[in-house]
């Protein structure tokens, strides 16, 4: 008993690193973002963080993953694929929010970003995982609080495009936020990481060239100590969600991570001099709430295919796959010139 609260107490310290990491990144990255295109921004971001992640994965690679240790056997190529799947996930998320940051404020960008934590739980739908009475209340609470930060208010324009595009983005961080919690405990964590960000890398390098848009050397001098930070949200914190993630499930995962967006807003009000209105604040609070709320409801429960409820795990697979393919259509009305 003893040993496995140490595991969790460890795996809390590790996802509390990534919200600090993290939500300091907001306010920076749209500082960037002014200066930079975020495909371009994304490519140099991601390759600063894998040229620090490649001799630690060279190094550590060989290690076990945790699975290994159960199961008594290697699981060969598992890192490429876990690579390739994770880093296409982190390529759109990444350029939505990007361009979305263009368009919103760190402040909403971030509180917006929150709402990926009650759609992990929703999601688990799609692999019979019922999320229990407690995660729905906290949804309508978050989206109370959604309300009121996008609202109309002083110094804002209500929802705009930048909110939706950060919405879009959210869908894509619930399903890598559960996909990476699948590969955790499979993948050594340094193999897993380093092949994630250099599969980004490569593919935001690539459509950047493809595009046009790949940046100058003078964006490139002016925005590179921001593109440095990389190798903490890129590196870092992702290294310290695939160990928490060993030990804490995706939804309590995502639920620690809740208090990024306001660290976030914090640091763009404090750094970028954005305004702060009472509808931002009681909007974060309601947030806040919603999370606190979800995270008293535990695990799921869950239904095999035998069970009479079962049809709502086949009515979730197919609004899930109709929500993907409304969010693909969202995100190429608001970014095909």
């Amino acid at each position: 008993c003893r040993d496995s609260m140490s595991a969790k107490t460890k795996a809390l310290i590790f996802l509390l690193m990534a919200t600090v990491i993290w939500g300091v990144s907001s306010p920076l990255n749209r500082h960037a973002l002014h200066s930079i295109h975020p495909w371009s921004y994304a490519a140099f971001r991601y390759m600063f963080g894998t040229l620090a992640l490649l001799p630690l994965a060279l190094r550590f690679g060989r290690r076990k993953a945790p699975a290994d240790y159960f199961y008594g056997r290697r699981r060969g190529y598992a890192w490429l694929k876990a690579g390739l799947t994770l880093g296409s996930l982190l390529t759109v998320g990444s350029f939505l929010q990007f361009y979305g940051l263009t368009m919103t404020t760190a402040s909403k960008s971030g509180f917006i970003t929150s709402l990926y934590v009650p759609m992990v739980a929703m999601f688990g739908f799609v692999v019979g995982q019922i999320p229990r009475k407690e995660v729905w209340a906290g949804l309508g609470l978050c989206l109370v609080g959604l309300i009121f930060i996008s609202g109309p208010s002083e110094g804002g324009d209500g929802f705009n495009i930048g909110d939706a595009l950060t919405l879009v983005a959210d869908i894509i961080w619930a399903f890598h936020m559960i996909i990476m919690g699948y590969f955790a405990v499979r993948v050594n964590t340094w193999r897993l990481v380093a092949s994630q960000a250099g599969v980004c890398c490569l593919m935001s390098l690539g459509i950047a060239i493809a595009t046009g848009t790949l940046c100058t050397w003078a964006q490139f001098a002016h925005v590179w100590p921001f593109l440095a930070w990389g190798v903490m949200s890129v590196s870092v914190a992702y290294v310290c969600q695939a160990k928490a993630q060993v030990d804490i499930p995706p939804t309590a995962t995502a639920i620690t991570l809740q208090f990024q967006p306001v660290l976030g807003a914090a640091c763009g009000v404090a750094f970028l001099g954005e305004p702060l209105t009472w509808y931002m604040v009681t909007g974060a609070a309601v947030l806040v709430t919603g999370a606190l709320v979800a995270q008293r409801a535990g695990d799921c429960f869950s239904l095999d295919k035998h069970h009479r409820r079962y049809r709502l795990v086949l009515i979730a697979r197919v609004m899930v796959g109709v929500l993907i393919a409304l969010a693909t259509l969202l995100s190429l009305v608001f970014t095909l010139p």
